[in-house]
């Protein structure tokens, strides 16, 4: 069983590290199971590849509002994510990361509408937004020339929400359908012995989203211990294929795959 679980844990980490990049890192979509006006939540939260602070409130009886802001680990320290060292120079690992500097803020609000059914313990909830990214990341590894990528998107995303809530626990599953809308810019200079071309170009593209995950939440009363896990699948359009044929390093245009995060939240209701 030992045995079993580790070769799991590697095989996801591969997963994981394997679809890494600087142009999209999923948000661990806002799923409250708001129950009635005045009724708020608030979350702080770690994922693999970002910190992560959201909030969530009740505006009147069926009318929410959303917002939150993901902030990469690269912001604040020398690694791309949780999993990865920058240190570990010349092995396996290091090939499926970024070297370099990295960043990547993406900030998101949205409405929705909550609590359909007026049920006291299952709910369902429909929420429709803006989201709003710039990354930057600089190959910095590389003794022949140096890479620079900057990325921008818009994206407007749709998310139904759907669960069981108690005092307790919170449990359920959300599933987000996003496309987003990229202006991507690389500026690519090499030594000619490299055999690379020199590279400066901003391109335009669109990628759509379609995101599963899974949350818990676990506590009594204001606090709870929250938990997700999530899928972030793209569908290719011709528009992002044809800019993959023109990347010098096509590592930086692609999309994390699995996310998961772990954090705490407060709820709470201002009527009370």
């Amino acid at each position: 069983m030992k045995k079993l679980f580790i070769e799991i844990a590697c095989i996801t980490s591969v997963f994981v590290l394997a679809s890494c990049s600087s142009m999209y890192i999923p948000s661990m979509g806002n799923a409250p199971l708001l129950d009635k006006k005045g009724d708020g939540l608030g979350e702080l939260s770690l994922t693999t590849n970002a910190v992560q602070m959201s909030g969530d409130y009740a505006i009147t009886d069926h009318l929410a509002a959303m917002g939150s802001v993901n902030i990469s680990y690269g912001n604040f320290t020398d690694s791309y994510d949780i999993y990865t060292n920058k240190g570990t120079d010349s092995t396996a690992l290091s090939e499926m990361t970024h070297w370099g500097k990295f960043n990547n803020r993406h900030y998101e609000v949205g409405a929705g509408y909550y609590n359909m059914f007026n049920k006291d313990h299952f709910k369902m909830e429909a929420f429709g937004g803006l989201g709003f990214c710039h990354a930057t990341d600089t190959n910095a590894h590389i003794t022949n020339g140096s890479e620079k990528y900057d990325s921008r998107y818009t994206m407007l995303f749709g998310q139904l929400n759907t669960g069981f809530t108690t005092k307790v626990v919170d449990f359920g599953l959300a599933f987000r359908v996003a496309p987003t809308f990229h202006a991507l810019h690389w500026d690519c200079n090499y030594d000619p012995s490299a055999s690379k071309t020199n590279s400066t170009k901003t391109d335009h593209f669109t990628i759509w989203h379609f995101e599963p995950l899974l949350f818990l939440r676990l506590g009594y009363d204001h606090f709870k211990v929250s938990a997700k896990a999530g899928i972030s699948f793209i569908g290719n359009t011709k528009s992002y294929q044809e800019t993959l044929d023109k990347i010098p390093n096509t590592m930086y245009s692609k999309t994390t795959l699995m996310h998961f995060s772990i954090g705490a939240c407060y709820v709470f209701n201002t009527n009370k």
